[in-house]
């Protein structure tokens, strides 16, 4: 690719056709016009600063709170670093209770003057139409604090802010219910509220808890260790993208479980270049979590003035909070984030490749980190693949190379490791070797970073949007339940037109169908040493740890006329997923443990049902059951629906079990109490009978799933094949399964799952799967219901404001957050709780 240096524009798309195999995609560093430059950013928080104190008039002189870090919490934070493992993040700080109440409704508003009051351990002023309430707050042994705001209710026009005595502000919105502020450094540290003066009755909110990060961790300028080197030491004529990248990396702070990390990671681009989105890229063991990621704040282009001069006292005032987590895994250790604000307006984008290069011996990779936390650190690494693999990261999804300059240390983790044309092919992991304490070991310790190309097709949506196909991202947030749905769980025959969508489910008749046509198949053996020896199954996928499939197909007959039945042993159980062969292909994986209905009965298959948790997380899309609600409108008598299952076909003269599909209709149940006895169908049962176009083929696979049109564009599973024609000598014979929609409320007390939200291409039901793609162009509505006894608090993101419905276009890559809070909520309802 070259860039036109006369306008400086950079076309950020090119294919490259590599020999026998597919068209490469590269991106390279990219510059992007977003948020404020940092001098001027520093300037209006030293105008807010100035605006506030005038405000309230006169600041606290007095603390309502004294915030320490003590020894003992240094030491225990020095004492978990020096435990922690490789790969993982660099712990820096505590989070502590604070449990400040505060509500302004005992204020007589209309009695107060100008001047300044104490108020709930702090000053309050009324003055031009405002109500100013002001607290300080004091530190000791932190390098810096952030505060958690709890149950957050303020009126339209209000707004909190946080500051210090050297300038540094941050404001936040009276929308927002629960979040972490900003580090804000210094000993004393101010927070302010600002209101109508005539809304006071409506305020309250609590500062619910304080992190401290550790001053002795020396998490802005640590002392690394002697190989570790200052970025400001290396220039264009050793890394011609050093530049650029500079202004693409960060540090960044984030709260789990009661405690504070660091990390790094790096901006990038995506194939777009009409839009400026602000992905994120950094390691799964740094963000794993929405919460832990909504938590997030990163500082940019934190680094030395020159070459080991002395380090910035503080990661300086421009910062971005809150970032939306969009795809992750723990097989390549990526996370890919969508930050909730705009970077500095001087950042960069960084390019990457789809190719893969962790085969690619002796080639030279580099790299800008923060380790321990501190400025930007320069090193570069050579591929070795002949290094020594650990056990759970194989070579392939992670790349193994050793340090030829500088080296990381914890803080490091999530940072890009890119090519020398500034493509990133990976993120960090760790080190893997005989002394991986000592980072400075290269002969025994290899560094790894998460290959790049092995998670592309994950994240490929965002970085390499399909105008028909642009993603809508949906999160919820809050104390309280409730859900989201798309305008098209309507119906709506244009709604579903616009988005590309088909009213009815694809049907066709024939026998072998395409996995991702079905992807929730999965094909189950069960194998023992008792009277059945091996048979086979079907199930159906309905969460990444969780299988659905027929009691019966679980239990085994054993010669004891006293307990005729017994349930088999997970460990005799394997679970296939992913593939159109029942022999092999796809994802396999062994059963945890087994959940039976406890009323299932053997004889009569009455509640013939059964749960199976996975020992591994499979990653194929899963099928929601019909609820009760639905029922009448999904899966009644003359309802066309489909049986999955594997049938046999013949391959290179051999005969094979592939994937296939017969149609099937919803009949009354008197159809299955001719076939098979009055007594013997009950209302936990669904009859069907074949379809006019299934030809010779019958519905035989028993424990698979038959799943009906949602309505749609997709499918919802009705029944489990629990009785029918076993030898195919009857293909008309109708067949019975077990009715799902009575059972729904007992498989999600055993899963934990919310089950009764859809799935699927298209839909936005967020309980769930809260994702879907749409054709740009694309116009829906999205609607929030709060459950009993929670509110629905509102949107962020691509939808603003407090109504329940919020409609939108899809130009480009959206996310929407929506916020439901308790109606008497106590409890705080962010990530980082101690």
């Amino acid at each position: 690719m070259e860039r036109n240096r006369l306008i400086g524009r950079l076309f950020p798309l090119i294919l490259l056709g590599l020999s026998g195999g597919a068209l490469a995609v590269e991106v390279f560093p990219q510059p992007q016009a977003t948020g404020m430059a940092q001098s001027a950013q520093q300037l209006v928080q030293q105008a807010s600063v100035q605006r506030l104190s005038a405000l309230i008039g006169q600041r606290p002189t007095l603390s309502a709170a004294r915030l320490e870090l003590t020894d003992a919490d240094r030491e225990r934070i020095d004492a978990d670093n020096r435990a922690a493992r490789s790969g993982a993040p660099l712990k820096v700080g505590l989070v502590k209770a604070l449990d400040m109440r505060i509500d302004l409704q005992p204020l007589d508003v209309d009695a107060m003057t100008d001047q300044t009051y104490s108020f709930l351990g702090g000053h309050v002023r009324r003055a031009e139409g405002h109500l100013t309430w002001a607290v300080r707050l004091d530190t000791v042994g932190a390098a810096g604090a952030r505060f958690r705001f709890d149950d957050v209710s303020l009126p339209n026009g209000a707004s909190i802010h946080v500051y210090n005595d050297a300038g540094a502000s941050h404001t936040y919105s009276a929308d927002r219910k629960s979040f972490w502020t900003h580090s804000v450094t210094g000993d004393q540290i101010y927070i302010q509220v600002e209101l109508p003066d005539q809304a006071s009755d409506n305020a309250h909110f609590q500062i619910g808890a304080v992190m401290l990060l550790d001053a002795s961790s020396e998490a802005f300028c640590p002392n690394n260790a002697p190989c570790v080197e200052d970025g400001s030491c290396h220039d264009t004529s050793e890394w011609s993208e050093i530049d650029k990248v500079r202004k693409a990396v960060a540090r960044f702070n984030f709260i789990e479980d009661g405690w504070s990390y660091l990390c790094s990671g790096g901006l990038l681009a995506d194939t777009d270049d009409t839009t400026a989105i602000p992905y994120f890229l950094t390691a799964d063991h740094c963000v794993s979590t929405r919460e832990v990621a909504a938590t997030v704040e990163t500082w940019f282009d934190f680094r030395t003035a020159s070459c080991n001069s002395e380090c910035p006292t503080g990661p300086g005032t421009s910062s971005t909070l809150g970032a939306t987590l969009l795809n992750n895994s723990a097989l390549n250790d990526h996370s890919l984030l969508l930050l909730d604000e705009e970077p500095p307006a001087d950042a960069w984008f960084l390019g990457w490749t789809d190719t893969p290069v962790a085969r690619a011996n002796e080639t030279m990779l580099y790299r800008l980190s923060h380790p321990r936390g501190s400025p930007q650190a320069y090193s570069t690494h050579r591929i070795d693949t002949n290094a020594e693999t650990c056990g759970s990261l194989p070579r392939g999804p992670f790349i193994y190379s050793r340090d030829v300059v500088g080296a990381t240390e914890g803080g490091s983790s999530g940072s890009p490791v890119m090519q020398s044309n500034g493509q990133v092919v990976g993120q960090l992991y760790g080190a893997c070797g005989l002394d991986p304490d000592n980072v400075c070991d290269v002969v025994n310790n290899a560094s790894v970073d998460g290959a790049f190309a092995s998670y592309f097709q994950d994240v490929a949506k965002w970085l390499k949007p399909d105008p028909l196909n642009l993603p809508l991202t949906l999160q919820k947030f809050g104390s309280g339940k409730g859900r989201v749905q798309s305008s098209l769980d309507a119906g709506d025959p244009e709604a579903l037109a616009q988005a590309g969508l088909s009213v009815t489910p694809k049907l066709a008749g024939g026998t072998q169908v395409a996995q991702t046509d079905w992807p929730w198949q999965a094909a189950i053996k069960i194998s023992t040493w008792r009277v059945n020896g091996e048979w086979t199954c079907g199930g159906s996928v309905i969460d990444s740890r969780w299988v659905l499939t027929a009691a019966h197909c679980i239990v085994d007959g054993i010669e004891d006329p006293y307990h005729e039945f017994v349930t088999v042993a997970p460990a005799n159980i394997q679970i296939r997923v992913g593939s159109e062969r029942f022999e092999f292909g796809g994802q396999t994986t062994g059963v945890r443990r087994i959940v039976k209905h406890p009323d299932f009965d053997p004889v009569t298959r009455d509640n013939d049902l059964a749960l199976l948790e996975l020992k591994e997380a499979v990653f194929v899309e899963p099928v929601r059951p019909v609820t009760l609600e639905r029922e009448e409108k999904q899966a009644c008598p003359g309802i066309q629906g489909a049986v999955t299952g594997w049938g046999t076909d013949v391959a290179c003269g051999q005969t094979a079990r592939v994937l296939s599909k017969v149609n099937a209709s919803l009949v009354d149940p008197a159809q299955c109490r001719t076939a098979y006895g009055a007594d013997s169908i009950t209302g936990n049962m669904l009859c069907t009978a074949p379809g006019t176009d299934n030809g010779t083929l019958c519905q035989a696979d028993e424990g698979s799933p038959l799943v009906v049109s949602n309505g749609r564009g997709g499918y919802v599973q009705a029944g489990i094949l629990s009785r029918g024609d076993d030898d195919c000598t009857n293909p008309t014979r109708p067949t019975v399964h077990t009715r799902l929609a009575n059972y729904v409320g007992w498989m999600e007390g055993m899963t934990g799952l919310d089950l009764t939200s859809e799935v699927g291409s298209g839909i936005i039901d967020c309980g769930s799967t809260c994702s879907a793609e749409y054709p740009g162009g694309t116009t829906l509505t999205l609607t929030a219901t709060a459950d009993p006894g929670s509110t629905f608090a509102g949107w962020g993101g691509a939808c603003e404001g407090t109504e329940s419905t919020c409609q939108l276009t899809v130009t480009q890559a959206l996310n929407v957050r929506a916020t439901f809070n308790s109606i008497n909520a106590q409890s705080r309802a962010c990530a980082g709780s101690p």
